[in-house]
């Protein structure tokens, strides 16, 4: 695999129309598709019969879960005050 990103070994093609494996889908969104509609406008899977739209829908639910548990957020951020994660000084 010459200059190709390497997948892993257990990647399925997700969306058989459009040949887009589950992890190009699980890529779109963790860089923030958050629905659908931006699934297939990011890697077009789903954008074809349909049938992989249920399991798209699963890994979107995942991914969302993974997010509120902090899972994939650095650690140093993990560990700021909340006072810092704010808008910065008043403006007052």
């Amino acid at each position: 695999m010459t200059g190709a990103a390497r997948r892993p070994a257990a990647d399925l093609i997700l969306c058989s129309c459009n040949s887009v494996f589950e992890s190009e889908v699980v890529a779109c969104a963790r860089r923030g598709a958050k629905t659908l509609d931006a699934i297939g406008d990011e890697c077009d899977a789903g954008t074809g019969c349909g049938s992989c739209r249920g399991a798209i829908t699963t890994i979107l639910e995942e991914e969302e879960d993974r997010r509120r548990r902090g899972e994939g957020i650095p650690e140093a951020l993990l560990q700021l005050p909340l006072f810092q994660l704010g808008s910065g000084k008043d403006k007052g």
